[in-house]
């Protein structure tokens, strides 16, 4: 799973932004709105991580349950999916 490079993530004072750059299809520029949680699983899909690792790590940072941590992380996915942010 890879983020296309036409989508960066930001720190706009407290909150954390992706939005489009460059030439995307359709042209339509898009603006997501993150919270920190979904900040830090953007962050291990850019390193890489697989969906176990990533639950793991938001087990280990947030002190929540495995299945709390792998439920966020597929419901966080399913949406990047269906708005077009990973390479195919």
């Amino acid at each position: 799973m890879k983020i296309k490079d036409c989508f960066v993530k930001r720190k706009v004072g407290d909150k954390f932004l992706v939005v489009t750059v460059g030439k995307v299809a359709g042209d339509e520029s898009m603006f997501i709105e993150m919270n920190e949680t979904s900040s830090y699983i953007w962050d291990l899909i850019e390193r890489g991580y697989d969906e176990d690792k990533m639950a793991l790590s938001l087990c280990k940072r947030y002190s929540i349950p495995r299945d709390k941590a792998t439920a966020d992380i597929k419901k966080l996915i399913a949406s990047m999916k269906e708005a077009g942010i990973f390479e195919d």
